[in-house]
């Protein structure tokens, strides 16, 4: 229990820019969990917090912290769960993530690797765990610049998530999907984009509610490719109410509101353009 207040409290220090006060209460609630052998409940916890501090310390801008807070994870899950186990592919698909921002692609390539064997191969192909892996690894990268790789992990995935049952309303297949249509967005493939971009909405619309942010962003994306293909109508009805989220969660002067109202008047002025052209005979 002390664990758990511990974390969620580090997340909120985390949210309010209190970086290090996030770092020690995350640090103090590893104290309550500490490895074991024979206890991977208790390793998977550890291994999860201890990610937490690596990766806030990424984002502090100190690499070299972070780095030996992975080795430090991962010296000790060796002798407590093996290197082969579940809290050690906790840590491995942080660490893919971290050598991708440091530009580090061969590192990167081979820690989500070593995630990715021990998540199918200890929880299986389909498994939650191994697609999330798989997703984390196709951002690395597009991060790193390999867009054509990128794209094709993010098909493969997609052809996975639209096909299992279990996924049909996940989260996670929504971002697939919304990745994908990016991609496809800067490929210059509208319709294809404007497909994902609106599956997509559905999962969000259905796993969190019409009103959520996460469904704004999905509304959003589908009303700027809808306008980029000449769809003005449709493309309004989408940023209306992504417009209208927005506003209503984070006030008309946050940035993500400005930035719907900036898409929506864009889309309202080619309207009215539209309108005054005179009728070819």
């Amino acid at each position: 229990m002390k664990e758990e207040i511990l974390t969620i409290l580090g997340k909120t220090y985390l949210a309010q820019g209190e970086q290090d006060i996030a770092i020690a209460s995350w640090n103090e609630a590893s104290q309550y969990t500490l490895p074991a052998k024979d206890q991977p409940e208790a390793n998977q916890k550890w291994a999860e917090l201890q990610v937490l501090i690596a990766q806030t310390y990424a984002q502090m801008d100190k690499p070299k912290l972070a780095y030996a807070q992975y080795m430090k994870a991962l010296k000790t899950l060796k002798v407590t769960s093996g290197e082969r186990s579940v809290p050690s592919a906790v840590v491995y698909d942080s660490m893919g993530t971290f050598y991708a921002q440091q530009k580090e692609a061969d590192k990167a390539e081979h820690a989500f690797l070593r995630s990715r064997i021990v998540y199918e191969i200890r929880l299986g192909a389909d498994n939650p765990k191994t697609i999330d892996t798989r997703l984390n690894h196709a951002v690395a990268l597009m991060d790193l610049g390999q867009a054509d790789q990128a794209k094709a992990r993010f098909e493969e995935l997609a052809n996975i998530v639209n096909t299992d049952t279990y996924y049909a309303n996940q989260p996670i297949r929504a971002e697939i999907l919304t990745f994908l249509g990016t991609m496809e967005m800067q490929d210059n493939n509208l319709p294809t984009a404007a497909m994902h971009y609106e599956e997509a909405f559905n999962v969000r619309q259905t796993a969190f509610g019409p009103n959520d942010l996460r469904t704004s962003q999905s509304l959003n994306n589908l009303g700027v490719v809808l306008f980029r293909a000449g769809n003005l109508q449709r493309a309004e009805q989408a940023l209306s109410r992504a417009y209208i989220i927005r506003k209503d969660l984070l006030g008309e002067k946050d940035p993500l509101t400005v930035s719907t109202q900036r898409n929506l008047q864009a889309v309202i002025a080619a309207e009215d353009a539209a309108a005054k052209r005179p009728f070819n005979n």
